[in-house]
């Protein structure tokens, strides 16, 4: 995730909630609001993981800009008062016990979401490794041929 997809975290948390709100105002019904509680909760997993820091390869950890810190801080903002303008919303205008669901329903999401987003991590961190271990080999076995055709050489020179 680039430092660009971080800063539209907020923006996309805050359209997403606001939607959301509208349609239980609306009287929506609830089947078709959860695909849209399910995107906020993907967003709440993009938001930890970029907390994190794994959202960057390993040697993109290395590197944190401010701006990167302020624009996760503002996306957590923004996440935490749509949850409470939801909650809200929920609780005047949406049938009795929706807020309990949606709740449970984004918690799963989330989770789901996490163990998705830590595997392409770690995906991604073997692969960086095993190019490491790769290239590392590649420079040993150049050294060491550079050493050896080095002593013959100089071994051929002596005699």
């Amino acid at each position: 995730m680039a430092i660009v997809e971080v800063l539209a975290l907020a923006g996309a948390v805050t359209k997403i909630a606001s939607s959301i709100s509208s349609a239980v105002k609306a009287g929506k019904d609830m089947n078709s609001l959860m695909p849209s509680f399910g995107k906020l909760a993907k967003l709440e997993a993009d938001i930890n993981l970029a907390e994190s820091g794994k959202h960057k390869g390993p040697l993109g950890r290395l590197t944190s800009s401010e701006e990167e810190g302020f624009a996760i801080a503002q996306a957590k903002m923004a996440h935490r008062d749509a949850q409470n303008l939801l909650r809200e919303t929920c609780q005047l205008y949406g049938p009795s016990g929706m807020w309990d669901m949606v709740v449970r329903e984004t918690a799963a999401a989330r989770v789901r979401q996490k163990e998705v987003l830590d595997e392409e991590a770690a995906k991604r961190d073997r692969i960086f490794y095993f190019l490491t271990v790769v290239a590392g080999l590649v420079v040993f076995g150049i050294g060491s041929a550079g050493l050896i055709w080095g002593a013959a050489i100089l071994a051929e020179k002596v005699n």
